[in-house]
């Protein structure tokens, strides 16, 4: 069992401690003390992350993989081939507004990235879908190229542009200077160009992007490429991107193999892994030179989901979420976790005669609450924060 770094330290004699102070308390307030000593109960603390609203859906949460919020909605992909939308403008009562259901139509919807009046859905083809009636979504773009256009799982702005990590050994950019009608503008083969055979995800900061790749034992499971001209930050060709820095899947101790999720923020890079299952941090304030320099096992079975929120990473695996500490990135630190309970009934799902733990598989951190998707049990979940501690690094 992983503890809670507050549980790990307290003493063996706590309750014995208790009992002194209340029995001391008892006399200098003059109270009567029953025969053979205060009396002591067991004090329920609040949990640090509570479940406060709960979403089933079989229809419109399809195995849902990521989430994404914009306003006082959220909009879920589901792989098994759905896009719910969802109201979120009261925690406690999440509410399907809305879904478009097709497996032939989204096959594999695993990603989303809202732009307003328009959001983006990254499937086995990249789909644009007018969502300026939330209640109406309707799909008004589908680009599809089988060629270098597949199992998109990952999605990464940079200013009229959006990336694509595409698990089938491809990045694509798309011209979003229109949302409603997006073009596909340029392709980079990871196979040939940089030996990443599966990237899994991809997050955009300054003139460059940083892909990882979840293929075992990858020689660059984290890589970074400088995609834009370091005197005007115009977007470059493909075929003029510079692979500055890498960082492979490492060794037992640092190992991120199967790396399959990133997130940026500032000088560092947090990769999700279930090879075995942590998360490593990377320094890349150097992109030249980037370094891995923190590393922690989460809490469950790989770490498929991560969003952060100031000095507070926020991890969802298996089926448990985690609050990480990581404001001394060498040393990050455990703060809170859910596990199982109404979220997570289902530890694992039997998908195509193979055996799947990712029931925890993406969230999001807003303002005191956590959007979860729970991929085996279609659902969506809503956590409260009642950590002090987490809500206040959070901000910082």
């Amino acid at each position: 069992m992983f503890l809670h770094p507050r549980e790990q330290s307290r003493k063996p004699d706590a309750t014995s401690s208790l009992a002194f102070l209340l029995f001391a308390v008892a006399l200098l307030a003059g109270c009567s003390v029953p025969e053979g000593g205060a009396k002591t109960t067991e004090v329920e603390a609040l949990p640090a992350l509570r479940l406060v609203g709960l979403l089933h859906d079989d229809q419109a949460l399809i195995r849902p993989h990521d989430v994404e919020l914009q306003g006082n909605l959220a909009f879920v992909a589901g792989k098994s081939g759905s896009l719910a939308v969802i109201d979120i403008s009261d925690p406690a009562e999440p509410k399907v507004l809305s879904a478009i259901v097709g497996p032939q139509t989204i096959e594999d919807a695993e990603t989303v990235l809202p732009m307003g009046d328009t959001l983006l859905l990254g499937t086995r083809s990249f789909h644009a879908v007018d969502i300026r009636d939330p209640a109406k979504p309707e799909l008004t773009k589908t680009i599809t190229d089988r060629a270098v256009i597949d199992k998109i799982n990952g999605m990464a702005k940079r200013g009229l542009y959006v990336f694509t990590a595409n698990k089938t050994g491809f990045v694509n950019v798309f011209d979003v200077s229109n949302p409603a009608d997006p073009k596909l503008h340029d392709t980079l083969n990871t196979v040939e160009r940089a030996a990443q055979t599966k990237p899994h995800d991809i997050a955009a900061f300054g003139d460059r992007i940083v892909v990882v790749d979840s293929a075992t034992g990858a020689s660059a499971a984290v890589q970074v490429y400088r995609v834009a001209d370091e005197a005007t930050h115009e977007l470059l060709p493909a075929e003029k991107w510079e692979i500055e820095g890498s960082v492979p899947a490492g060794d037992a101790t640092w190992d991120i193999g199967g790396a399959n999720r990133v997130a940026v923020s500032g000088n560092y890079a947090y990769i999700g892994a279930y090879r075995p299952d942590r998360v490593g941090i990377i320094d890349i304030s150097d992109p030249k030179n980037i370094r891995q320099v923190g590393n922690i096992p989460v809490c469950d079975i790989d770490a498929t989901g991560l969003d952060i929120a100031g000095q507070i990473l926020f991890v969802a695996g298996g089926e448990c979420i985690e609050a990480i500490d990581v404001s001394n990135p060498e040393a990050p630190v455990s703060l809170a976790q859910y596990r199982g309970g109404d979220l997570f009934p289902t530890r694992r799902l039997l998908v195509d005669g193979e055996w799947r733990f990712d029931n925890a598989h993406d969230l999001v951190y807003r303002d005191g609450y956590i959007y979860i998707t729970a991929q085996n049990d279609n659902q969506f979940g809503i956590l409260k924060v009642e950590d002090e501690l987490i809500l206040r690094r959070a901000m910082q």
